[in-house]
């Protein structure tokens, strides 16, 4: 009996001990974010975080706002959403988790109109390191964004689902990966064929630049180990190669091509829009005519290769030109 109330007396302190552990950590975060919020300001981003709750006890700890909205001041960009929750587990201390409610509404100087992002289920993960944030990933379900910007002609994108990270690269870099699910893109008006697919690679941009934007990339910019694999329609589509971009938004490199299912590109062709159609015409041309006999994931397929320099693609003797990369 005594040693049974001496493991009850031990329990009892413990849990007092950590009660009031996670209560002052509680406190100390919520402390801390104000800080935080303010030390932005100073920077030029503002942010205000409607009914801020720090919760999560006694395994978490998270910090919930209802409305919230994000201003930076420098490019006049104002984002509004419905809700945030952010924080980490004890078992999974040094990933903080973020949950965003929808919808989430972005102006910006950039848009001819405001940008709105509906989704069922949205989550990012962040990875800390010593020096702060390490990696980032997310997953969206049932995603639909509409924008307007005047150099590009995608108006809408909607995913039954999506999800990608961001990772520093051994050189200095940013190694991402983007995967999705009945992607559908709407350009001009007109909705293209649904693609399912992956896309990885490594930009010769860091992270942290990568964040901040146009401001923080130093060009040119540089695009190793790219991998894009897309199907839709029966047709199997995947490039491998590298690409560079100057200051002036100038392609070069290179990129090989192996395609399977042929037989039902020129449905799919036909489904672009018509500046799109001269494109994958030229491709279709190119592989039919100088395409070589390979496999994709087992099935035959045609392969070839798409040469760029300055501007200026290639693909056998078939030459066209490809427009400027806006950055």
């Amino acid at each position: 009996m005594r040693r049974l109330i001496s493991i009850l007396a031990i329990v009892v302190i413990l849990a007092l001990a950590w009660t009031g552990g996670w209560f002052w950590l509680a406190n100390w975060a919520d402390a801390r974010a104000t800080e935080t919020f303010r030390e932005l300001s100073d920077q030029g981003i503002d942010i205000d975080c409607t009914n801020r709750v720090v919760g999560g006890f006694p395994f978490a700890l998270r910090i919930s706002c209802t409305d919230t909205a994000v201003a930076e001041r420098t490019t006049d960009t104002k984002a509004d959403l419905a809700g945030v929750t952010g924080g980490a587990s004890v078992l999974a201390p040094m990933t903080v988790t973020i949950d965003m409610a929808s919808p989430v509404r972005v102006a910006s100087a950039q848009f001819d109109a405001p940008a709105e992002m509906r989704w069922e289920d949205a989550a990012l993960n962040v990875g800390m390191g010593m020096n702060g944030p390490r990696d980032v990933t997310f997953v969206t379900e049932k995603l639909d964004a509409t924008f307007a910007v005047a150099e590009i002609p995608v108006s809408k994108v909607t995913a039954e689902s999506a999800q990608g990270s961001l990772a520093p690269s051994e050189n200095g870099g940013t190694s991402g990966t983007f995967a999705f699910a009945d992607l559908r893109l709407s350009v001009d008006g007109k909705e293209l064929p649904p693609v399912t697919g992956i896309v990885t690679g490594e930009l010769s941009v860091p992270p942290r630049a990568l964040l901040a934007g146009r401001a923080g990339m130093q060009t040119p910019i540089t695009a190793r180990g790219i991998s894009i694999a897309i199907e839709s329609g029966g047709a199997r589509f995947k490039a491998d190669g590298e690409m560079t971009v100057d200051g002036e938004g100038i392609v070069d490199g290179n990129l090989v091509f192996k395609i399977a299912g042929a037989e039902a590109l020129p449905t799919f062709i036909a489904a672009l829009p018509d500046e799109w159609q001269k494109l994958g015409n030229v491709v279709a041309g190119g592989l039919f005519a100088f395409g070589k006999p390979t496999t994709l994931d087992g099935q035959p397929a045609s392969e070839l290769t798409l040469e760029i320099v300055r501007g200026s693609a290639s693909i056998g003797p078939i030459e066209f030109s490809l427009p400027r990369v806006p950055l």
